[in-house]
């Protein structure tokens, strides 16, 4: 192959005609006042492009202030309490410093952890369904919340089949139900791994619900024997959930499930049957409690209660420590059963007609 060559005779183009923008001047080599002006074009296009550049970064800087003045009026105004220097103690032993707790006011997402994102991304396309019609009630959470779909992470649970009709006869008017309900919960998932997803696409603003109903933080106690945080981490981390459904959804009602009882790996469900359940239900018992004063702060946050559905008292033990959890309600005595979620389902629906009577006796 012969190397390219630039001729200088008539007949051929020059190096600056087959750089140019303008069409090839066929009356012969271009002249100097050609080059003049080719010379003069260059620093206009220059300051063309500049001028463009300068207008999309005033763009990018109205979105970027937008998204900013967003949160820095909530956050500021409303988050003023949700401070990390206001943890004292992260860990849920006292007397140790060995747990590994992240920010609770952090979102964070668990891409790459089973089927987690697979699970998101449907939630997203369910949510995004439901944009023709309002409903009457989306759960958020965990795999407790995510059990009304008989799913974990996404798939189908052989054990938790049943609880789809449970849920359908409640929930869902084309089958029965008296209300409208959306499930939007991933197993596993902790207080800043539900806040990642609220703020990337599970809430958007076409999903309307009179109440969005939150369940999260028994996992940012405990789970796989790793975080062991503290009361004061994860109550912090439920108030910065409820706070960022509450700007995202204004209107609505947030309903705060208080943390349900927990006492995996025990014989009886027991919760006060070893050191580290005691530790937890302990815990529980404190988050719960600050978060009931917590709603007392707000017209549109209300707490609910479903430690009378899940805890029963063994009258061979005295006081607190014959609290258990019975094993129809929850054999993992975590994760509640069908018949668990028969009666909790029950008392939700009736939290949700006193929460109509109320806005209308409001009106």
């Amino acid at each position: 192959m012969k190397p390219l060559t630039f001729s200088g005779n008539g007949n051929s183009t020059t190096d600056e005609e087959s750089m140019s923008f303008l069409p090839l001047d066929n009356e012969g080599p271009k002249t100097k006042n050609n080059r003049s002006r080719g010379k003069f074009c260059l620093p206009w296009m220059l300051e063309y492009i500049a001028f463009m550049i300068l207008i999309l970064c005033a763009v990018l800087l109205k979105v970027l202030h937008g998204h900013l003045t967003r949160h820095s009026a909530g956050e500021v105004a409303q988050w003023e309490n949700l401070r990390l220097d206001n943890i004292h103690n992260w860990c849920l032993n006292e007397n140790t410093e060995a747990c590994f707790c992240a920010s609770p006011l952090t979102p964070k997402s668990r891409h790459g952890h089973r089927t987690w994102t697979q699970a998101h991304l449907q939630n997203i396309k369910d949510a995004a369904r439901r944009r023709d019609y309002s409903m009457d009630v989306v759960f958020l959470g965990d795999s407790i919340t995510e059990g009304w779909k008989g799913t974990s992470f996404g798939q189908a649970v052989e054990h938790k089949k049943d609880n789809v009709q449970v849920f359908e006869s409640m929930f869902d008017s084309k089958k029965g139900g008296d209300r409208n309900g959306l499930v939007l919960g991933i197993a596993g998932d902790k207080a800043p791994n539900l806040l990642w997803r609220v703020q990337n696409g599970e809430l958007p603003e076409s999903l309307e619900a009179k109440v969005f109903w939150i369940l999260i933080g028994t996992n940012d106690f405990l789970k796989d024997g790793l975080e062991h945080c503290s009361a004061e981490v994860v109550v912090m981390g439920v108030k910065r959930v409820v706070e960022e459904v509450r700007i995202l959804k204004p209107n609505a009602t947030v309903v705060i499930n208080q943390i349900l009882p927990r006492a995996p790996g025990t014989h009886y469900g027991l919760l006060y049957e070893d050191k580290e359940t005691t530790n937890v239900t302990n815990a529980i018992k404190k988050v719960n409690s600050e978060l009931t004063v917590f709603c007392d702060q707000y017209d549109n946050v209300d707490c609910f209660d479903a430690s009378d559905i899940f805890i029963r008292h063994n009258t061979t033990f005295n006081g607190v420590a014959g609290e258990y959890i019975p094993n129809d309600l929850m054999k993992d005595h975590l994760h509640p059963t069908t018949e668990g979620y028969i009666q909790w389902g029950q008392k939700i629906v009736d939290k949700l007609q006193e929460i109509d009577m109320s806005e209308r006796s409001n009106v």
